[in-house]
């Protein structure tokens, strides 16, 4: 690999890590206040772990007592582990966007999919109140 292409990745990976650390921070910071969040994240104790295809670089999301962390290596094996073959592909526009990275074979999935399911649930929680936040926005 070049080393723009090493940059690149680089500078990827770094964007990557950042959004897991946002979506920690949002997921700690609405659980205060939202009571359905608050009970889904309080008994889920997992590792979810983003890397690339082989391995070298990641991060994870670390769900325990009830609270939400991004690391940059987890701090037990993965429950589950995303493998982003092409990151730099990744476009996040829309709920359209995850299937075509699942119709173009872009990830790979290893794990207990219970973490996955759940994971993606309280995703879903946290999106549920970003929606009714633009709502009240624009009434």
């Amino acid at each position: 690999m070049s080393a723009l292409g090493r940059a690149r990745d680089a500078a990827v990976w770094f964007g990557i890590g950042r959004g897991v650390s946002v979506l920690a921070f949002l997921l700690g910071r609405r659980s205060k206040k939202d009571e359905w969040l608050r009970r889904a994240m309080a008994d889920f104790d997992s590792v979810i772990r983003f890397q690339n295809g082989d391995g070298s670089r990641g991060c994870c999301i670390v769900f325990e007592r009830g609270r939400a962390r991004a690391l940059a290596s987890p701090p037990r094996p993965p429950d589950f582990t995303l493998t982003l073959y092409h990151p730099e592909r990744l476009r996040f526009k829309g709920p359209e966007a995850a299937v075509d990275v699942m119709i173009t074979n872009s990830i790979g999935q290893v794990g207990n999919l219970y973490h996955l399911y759940r994971f993606g649930f309280i995703a879903s929680l946290l999106a549920r109140r970003a929606r009714s936040l633009s709502d009240e926005v624009y009434d």
